[in-house]
């Protein structure tokens, strides 16, 4: 049963909007507490800061084959599952004094995330009319932007204040208030096996290979930079902490999170290119003007709002173009970005040791030019303007 909500069913969204907040915590949270956890557990920080790729390497291995494997399964139920996986997987991490045992419950928990977003994007498209999916689908994606924005920095304090093993013990104690806020407010949904049938010509879809592409790129070149800020923020002479130049981020993709969700259904390409011409102006912002304090601000704060909605419009987009398969699509993005999160980090690293932090802002705006000219090329099926998305 596919149900569909004449009122706009904000608080099982806000729901889904926290589990995908606490998710993206479960996932970041080894690199605000890395330090601590290096030194409790008797590893260097290098294997602390892998303890994130190992989440990421679950997700990617579960994100697809997840969504088909689970097609016969009630959504509710399977919700829950998951929410009680992270659970575990958290307090599990909590208590965990060994190294291999906390490395192995990181992809398990990942291969949990794989699960999740799946779930969310078919009830945000479920829940909600037509011309309101890509609302919801940014209320629900917007929780792993404030996540990455102000959680981490949040949970990076509360670590030194009390300690990583406490941390994410309340992370775990979170799960059990999302388990019983989704047990009161969020609708059970039938199973729709017919939209999650497997496909390896998924790729042959109209417009689907290109928002895949575009996913990629944006995701690299995003994580290229963002990844190593405090070191460009060292490199240009910039005062004040990297806590600082984070928060004004977090602050600018809440916004952007807000603007996106008002024009994400009307006007889904003009938004995109705008969010990704801002976001690289941006960029071009910091790494001519970075020096002068004023500018690196600003910019970081107008880069924060060009990155707030983009998960979301790239999400809105594959799902557009796969049409009746939301999970299949939100599995595929989910993957996609991923990767892109990985090797955008792996490549800024590669750029920041063999020639210093100020290419590395360059090349994330390179990377967004070419994202750009995908956008561009792409207006009959991927991201496709008004006219041509009626048609369709």
């Amino acid at each position: 049963m596919i149900m569909k909500n004449e009122k706009f069913p904000f608080i099982a969204l806000l729901a889904l909007t926290t589990a995908a907040f606490s998710a993206i915590l479960a996932e970041l949270l080894p690199a605000g507490v890395i330090l601590d956890m290096a030194k409790d557990l008797g590893e260097p920080p290098s294997s602390i800061g892998n303890l994130v790729s190992y989440y990421a390497l679950g997700t990617v291995m579960t994100a697809i084959p997840g969504a088909l494997w689970t097609a016969g399964i009630a959504r509710k139920p399977l919700l829950l599952m998951v929410v009680s996986g992270f659970f575990l997987s958290n307090l599990i991490t909590a208590y965990s004094q060994n190294y291999v045992l906390t490395a192995g419950i990181r992809i398990l928990a990942g291969g949990f995330g794989g699960l999740l977003w799946p779930l969310m994007a078919g009830y945000a498209t479920r829940m909600v009319n037509k011309k309101d999916i890509g609302r919801a689908i940014a209320l629900v994606m917007g929780g792993s932007t404030v996540a990455l924005s102000v959680g981490l920095p949040f949970c990076a304090f509360l670590g030194k204040l009390i300690g990583w093993r406490f941390t994410f013990g309340a992370l775990a104690g979170l799960m059990v208030l999302i388990f019983i806020w989704i047990i009161l407010s969020v609708p059970k949904l039938k199973n729709d096996p017919a939209s999650i049938r497997p496909s390896f010509n998924i790729l042959k879809i109209p417009g689907v290979g290109l928002v895949t592409a575009a996913t990629f790129l944006t995701s690299l070149a995003i994580y290229v930079s963002y990844t190593y800020l405090y070191p460009i923020q060292l490199y240009n002479g910039i005062p004040g902490g990297a806590g600082l130049a984070l928060l004004l981020f977090g602050g600018g993709a809440v916004i952007g999170i807000f603007m996106t969700g008002r024009l994400i259904d009307r006007y889904l390409r003009i938004t995109l290119l705008s969010s990704l011409c801002l976001s690289a102006i941006s960029l071009l912002a910091i790494s001519v003007f970075g020096q002068t304090y004023p500018v690196f601000f600003v910019a970081v704060v107008c880069w924060g709002v060009s990155f707030g909605g983009l998960p979301s419009l790239f999400q809105t987009a594959t799902i557009n173009a796969i049409k009746k398969s939301p999970e299949l699509g939100s599995s595929l993005t989910v993957t996609v970005y991923n990767i892109g999160v990985f090797s955008g980090a792996f490549t800024g690293g590669l750029i920041l040791d063999f020639a210093g932090p100020e290419p590395v802002t360059w090349a994330s705006f390179v990377l967004l030019f070419l994202v750009l000219i995908l956008v561009f090329i792409g207006h009959r099926f991927a991201f496709p303007n008004r006219k041509a998305a009626l048609n369709k």
